[in-house]
């Protein structure tokens, strides 16, 4: 993570979100999220309102949050935000998501994302975040900040195609964590996450694809996942389990393999790595690119 500072003089460019303009003495923008693959190599860039749907940004001094703001797509100037605080030093906490709620960020060490099953519930989506120390001064301060991807994503890719009596899928797993210390990167609970996609009949015929996320306790882990069809009337038409389905922080686990069937199934393990893309950098954008591909057969 990297970020680069700069005294500011607060003008007609400082966003109306966040703090008003005459008072704002603060403005964070993202400049972009995690670098190629390779570490090296540059990627197609684009605008964060194209990969994430929400940020949230909290300020802590002496571990209390002192601030809290956030920020949805539909906002003007979505991905900078303009504040006020008084001169001294704080740590700053910068997320961009796209779950359906905000997650709660009253402690660094346990931003908690829940299952979206309910009218509170937030969901699990990819996810950046920046945390580090912010320097206020007597003539405030610009920051620009650089995000780091927090998840591991599991896709799972059928090759049979969905059937009319199939309406929603469950999964089901457990091994990662929906919450997040952004001061360590990792994961901090042993959670039971849960999904349900709907499935219209407008996909009846066609394949399917699913992807899950989580926050990993360490840079590699293994999770076990169930996935679970159902009809209209809520009944199980077809199931199949995932055990030590391996993954990695910014890497897609991909399994690949018929679903709507009872067949016995077996796994073979192909893992593969991306292909490199080219890209012309430019201020607040960011890069979407996933460190790697594994693949996987069952």
């Amino acid at each position: 993570m990297t970020a680069s500072c700069e005294k500011m003089a607060v003008g007609d460019d400082v966003p109306t979100n966040g703090d008003s303009r005459q008072e704002a003495n603060v403005v964070i923008r993202i400049a972009d999220i995690e670098a190629g693959w390779d570490g090296e190599s540059t990627r197609t860039m684009v605008n964060v309102a194209e990969v994430c749907t929400r940020v949230n940004l909290a300020v802590y001094q002496d571990g209390t949050r002192v601030k809290l703001q956030n920020q949805t797509a539909a906002d003007n100037n979505f991905g900078t935000i303009a504040l006020q605080l008084s001169p001294g030093t704080y740590q700053l906490l910068v997320l961009a998501h796209s779950g359906k709620a905000n997650p709660t960020t009253t402690k660094p060490a346990e931003i908690q994302f829940t299952n979206p099953d309910t009218s509170s519930g937030t969901g699990f989506t990819d996810t950046f975040y920046y945390y580090g120390t912010l320097v206020v001064g007597d003539s405030g301060v610009q920051m620009d900040i650089s995000m780091k991807r927090a998840t591991a994503m599991f896709r799972l890719a059928t090759t049979d195609v969905k059937p009319a009596k199939v309406k929603k899928l469950q999964f089901y797993y457990t091994g990662g964590s929906g919450a997040l210390n952004v001061v360590s990167g990792y994961g901090c609970k042993n959670s039971k996450q849960s999904v349900f996609v709907t499935l219209d009949d407008t996909m009846t015929g066609s394949k399917v694809q699913c992807d899950m996320y989580t926050f990993l306790h360490e840079e590699t882990g293994k999770l076990n996942f169930i996935v679970k069809a159902f009809d209209a009337n809520d009944d199980i038409v077809y199931e199949t389990e995932f055990n030590d389905v391996p993954m990695q922080r910014n890497c897609i686990t991909r399994y690949t393999g018929a679903l709507f069937t009872t067949d016995d199934k077996g796994t073979d393990v192909e893992p593969v790595g991306p292909e490199p893309g080219e890209t012309t950098p430019t201020a607040i954008m960011v890069d979407p690119e996933w460190a790697k591909v594994f693949d996987y057969k069952f």
